[in-house]
């Protein structure tokens, strides 16, 4: 139980680094399709090193999800279980697929890549807005917030999943997602089991 905390809680923490840095990193990426694919070769290991702590820290989150749903048996965590899973396959395909790779397979992997992320993350975020809907651990005004920044955010991914908006457009509301994080890291350090 300890150890699911730790790790649910600290890379829930952590990866709001990650966010910051992919932040930083696209916002230097030319728009240009063969350029930016370029770019992220010229800066590969910036690129290769951010994908790499990110896939750790996605884990540990999904490791401890998946705990919280074996022993709470709650359809919440499982969402938030599955969701994670599917994030988690998209780390191979960036960093097995940009590297010195032909500029139109390297667009069909980010596609595939961007398409599962985007799933991935609808289906997590589903999963933290049922679970803080049918919290009691945490206080009203941060059980609140945490339900008003899940809802926003599954309403984000959901325009960008039908093609509402694009990618690029979503990108406002990544700081509504590190907040989030930062709340579920401290839901993780309070969470208790029977």
């Amino acid at each position: 139980m300890k150890l699911a905390k730790a790790l649910w809680s600290l890379g829930s923490l952590l990866v709001n680094g990650t966010i910051i840095v992919y932040i930083i990193l696209s916002s230097k990426a030319p728009a240009d399709i063969e350029a930016r694919f370029a770019y992220i070769n010229e800066n590969w290991n910036a690129y290769a090193i951010h994908w790499k702590a990110e896939f750790l820290l996605m884990t540990m989150v999904a490791i401890g999800a998946f705990y919280f749903a074996a022993k709470s048996k709650k359809i919440s965590w499982s969402l938030i279980t599955v969701g994670q899973l599917i994030n988690l396959s998209t780390y191979p395909l960036m960093l097995g697929g940009y590297k010195n790779t032909p500029v139109e397979l390297a667009e069909m992997i980010n596609q595939i890549a961007t398409v599962t992320f985007i799933f991935g993350n609808l289906i997590f975020l589903g999963g933290l807005l049922v679970l803080y809907l049918k919290d009691d651990l945490l206080r009203p005004w941060l059980k609140n917030t945490a339900i008003i920044l899940s809802g926003i955010e599954v309403i984000v991914f959901l325009l960008v999943f039908t093609e509402v908006i694009t990618w690029k457009q979503s990108m406002i509301a990544a700081p509504l997602a590190n907040i989030l994080y930062l709340i579920n890291a401290y839901y993780g350090l309070k969470i208790k089991f029977d």
